[in-house]
């Protein structure tokens, strides 16, 4: 127990929201600070986290039974109602489809739920997914609380994980994370270069690795990915988007760590009318490879220059559909292909989502493949890599990095 480490993230810290698709924020740093009513552990089973033992049969349904005594880091009681109301809210979100055939939730004590599903390995875990990850009533993404291995507090535009001592599954072994807001790309190898930071993203220097230095890879929370909309005209059609991603060569993006590289297929890039690549102005990641694509499928007559705004009217531009081309994140809902597929269907149409969860195509086939007939494109993997400190052993979780779990040498005493 004990030990401090700081890094530095290219993506926004204002909020952190687990029932949300498009936070990356979340899916990198949401193991440190939610918990779901059910797990997967390292062999792949599907485990209790907060719930007490498996789903029971109940009649025509099955009733999860939460465990006692569940408090938030700051101090919020965590009840079957507060359970229903989390389920509800991810519901609403970016569970929409995963849960359509579960909700609503029917609280039958204070300790125990009830959901319409007659198979009791399926409901567990569909609980599992980071997407129904369980907050208290009144949870603020500005401040996010729930029952994981830290706290988290503000500190100016960064964000301070500290033990908390409640947690449900344990507190963590380091006592504090400081994450700061990275302005670009270079500040988080610069500083771990330097020694100012413990862990760097995407690399272990900026000029030249840090003497040390391990690497690591945590693999894949999340998908960026491309969006035709209704400005597009002709070419807002299913296909499109896909095709214009797999026309960029992996080489143009190899620097933004995007993964195992593709098959280029052959593309004429955009066009249709010059036209602005949308991308929110808060993650210098994805502001960084919004340029680089727009430069990938601008040709003569046809350009595509990247325009950052601000989050909350991009939200208003995707929902309305009002733009060419837009640049956004999915989280995938479980580490199976089934939770790749509905994560991107319910970004790009969440009935479609409702549907393929229903009725699921019965082969398996990669992201790309799968978006051959949505209006959204993968354009690479967001990947959790860099390096850190000899002295940091970094706990791997799959699709993600595990802070609660990761632990630090103490000096030998003197």
């Amino acid at each position: 127990m004990g030990g401090k480490i700081a890094l530095r993230l290219p993506w926004p810290l204002a909020t952190v929201d687990p029932h949300r698709l498009d936070d990356a924020t979340a899916a990198i740093v949401g193991p440190s600070l939610f918990d779901t009513l059910y797990a997967i552990d390292g062999s792949g089973a599907t485990v209790p986290s907060l719930a007490e033992i498996a789903p029971e049969p109940w009649g025509p349904r099955h009733v999860v039974t939460l465990r006692a005594g569940l408090v938030s880091a700051l101090g919020q009681p965590i009840r079957a109602l507060d359970v229903a109301r989390s389920l509800a809210r991810a519901g609403a979100s970016g569970a929409r489809a995963w849960l359509a055939d579960l909700l609503p939730a029917a609280v039958e004590s204070p300790y125990r739920l009830s959901f319409a599903s007659r198979d009791a390995s399926k409901l567990a875990r569909l609980l599992a997914s980071p997407v129904t990850a369980i907050v208290p009533s009144g949870f603020s993404p500005s401040r996010p609380d729930g029952t994981g291995p830290f706290r988290a507090d503000r500190d100016g535009d960064g964000l301070v994980l500290r033990r908390n001592d409640a947690a449900a599954n344990g507190p963590a072994f380091l006592d504090e994370v400081r994450i700061r807001s990275a302005p670009d790309l270079a500040a988080s190898l610069s500083a771990f270069e330097s020694g100012v930071d413990d862990i760097g993203w995407l690399g272990t220097g900026l000029h030249e690795p840090r003497p040390g230095a391990r690497s690591f890879d945590a693999g894949t929370p999340a998908w960026a990915i491309l969006r035709t909309g209704g400005a597009a005209a002709a070419w807002d059609t299913p296909g499109v988007a896909q095709s214009l991603c797999d026309g960029i060569s992996p080489s143009r993006l190899a620097y933004l760590a995007l993964g195992s590289g593709w098959a280029t297929s052959e593309s004429e890039g955009w066009g249709g009318a010059p036209c602005e690549l949308l991308v929110r102005d808060d993650a210098p990641w994805l502001h960084e490879l919004a340029r680089a694509v727009a430069i990938g499928i601008t040709r003569t007559s046809h350009e595509v220059t990247a325009r950052p705004i601000p989050a909350a009217e991009l939200v208003a531009a995707r929902a309305s559909r009002a733009y060419s081309l837009l640049l956004d994140v999915v989280r995938p809902l479980d580490p199976s292909a089934l939770g790749s597929l509905i994560g991107l269907a319910t970004s790009d149409d969440p009935l479609r989502g409702v549907e393929w969860m229903h009725h699921p195509p019965r082969a398996e086939a990669p992201p790309r493949v799968m978006c051959r007939t949505m209006r959204v494109g993968v354009i690479g993997e967001i990947r959790i890599q860099g390096g850190h400190v000899p002295d940091l052993t970094v706990a791997l979780v799959p699709g993600g990095i595990d802070l609660g779990g990761t632990t630090r040498l103490r000096p030998a005493s003197r």
